[in-house]
């Protein structure tokens, strides 16, 4: 049978139904339900025909312009002290005031920050972004505790009640969930191990899934940069967008290195940390911190980019330090990459000088090493 609002409030009540205007959701009457909708009943999984989809093409639905998707996910990755919080905090504060961010549009929301590394950063940051703007950022919930998203499905229930109760009084759709960091939101796993990353991707897919919210992690940077993201593969195949922010002594940047259907891939976004005086510590020096200001881009580095396999070999050898058989060095890849893959990554890393190869033992070239 459909359901329509009537039969919402009476199994729900009031929170229930501010709780569907909130989310936007409207379950159709079952004299609206079409012969295809009650033939799909009896399938267990969810299919659609080529032949019966509109001829009118529905774009995705961008949440902020040329980035994020509504309900997607994405990482945000970077080395320590790159300036990736900071942008992280100015594009949500964007999102919950629905001002433009860094020319882009936004679609206005709520935002939950999980402030699992840092909660005193995020709120001393956000104080910073309010003073230096002049405004007061509505609509943008701190989640203070430490929460873990591998041990059990205890947390992330937590956080989609949490999320479904602040939608209810506050009348608002939550549209961003923010991540701080990957690594504490998955404590006790290795970064490392698709069995035990997975698990905690699906329940950052469950999150985003049961809110319909974008939920953006951020990340860290590998030991080589040039590698990517730190850790398994299989988060960057996960996501819809990956961002990497990157400090050189030419500028700071945002560089989308990967987006689903919105065309931007590639694009580099310039910006700058600048100081903000909060007040004065206790031995009268000032208390200070930053905010995000927009800034020209950086060139791109000229050096080639290494490939993914290309990238996972070299932090792997660069963690071992020692030499390795290129056949053992295949077998410990084997859930993740064909042994051809490996065998003809190495010979690129050979032969660009990342790497060397005798006797069939590979081993990180001394200028990677260091």
């Amino acid at each position: 049978m459909g359901r329509d609002i009537n039969d919402v409030a009476i199994e729900g009540g009031a929170d229930a139904v501010r709780l569907a205007v909130a989310n936007g959701r409207r379950v159709p009457k079952a004299s609206e339900r079409t012969h295809a909708d009650v033939l799909s009943d009896d399938l267990p999984l969810d299919v659609a025909f080529a032949d019966e989809l509109p001829d009118q093409f529905t774009p995705p639905d961008e949440l902020v312009q040329g980035l994020l998707t509504v309900g997607g996910g994405s990482v945000l990755y970077g080395d320590s002290n790159s300036g990736k919080t900071f942008l992280v905090i100015d594009l949500a504060a964007a999102v919950a005031r629905g001002v433009e961010w860094m020319g882009k549009r936004t679609e206005p929301g709520m935002v939950v920050y999980l402030a699992a590394e840092s909660p005193a950063s995020v709120r001393s940051r956000l104080q910073a972004y309010q003073k230096h703007h002049g405004v007061r950022v509505p609509n943008f919930a701190i989640v203070q505790n430490p929460v873990n998203l591998f041990d059990s499905d205890a947390d992330a229930s937590a956080i989609i009640a949490t999320i479904q109760r602040l939608e209810a009084q506050r009348g608002q759709k939550a549209r961003l969930i923010v991540g701080d960091t990957l690594a504490r939101l998955s404590a006790g796993a290795n970064e490392n191990a698709g069995q035990d990353m997975g698990r905690v991707i699906e329940r950052v897919d469950r999150i985003r899934t049961e809110c319909n919210a974008h939920f953006l992690l951020i990340h860290h940077s590998g030991k080589n940069a040039a590698a990517g993201s730190r850790g398994w593969s299989g988060v960057r195949a996960a996501v819809d967008a990956e961002i990497e922010i990157s400090d050189s002594p030419t500028g700071r940047c945002a560089e989308i290195t990967k987006v689903r259907d919105l065309g931007t891939k590639g694009e580099r976004i310039g910006f700058r940390l600048d100081v903000v005086e909060l007040g004065m510590t206790k031995w009268g020096a000032p208390a200070t911190t930053c905010v995000v200001a927009p800034a020209d881009a950086p060139e791109r580095p000229t050096g080639k980019r290494l490939g993914e396999v290309e990238g996972a070999i070299v932090e792997f050898l660069t963690a071992h330090r020692v030499g390795i058989k290129k056949s053992d060095m295949a077998v410990h890849f084997e859930d993740r990459y064909r042994r051809t893959s490996i065998y003809r990554a190495v010979k690129k890393l050979v032969e660009a000088g990342a790497a060397h190869e005798a006797a069939g033992m590979v081993c990180i070239a001394k200028k990677e090493a260091h």
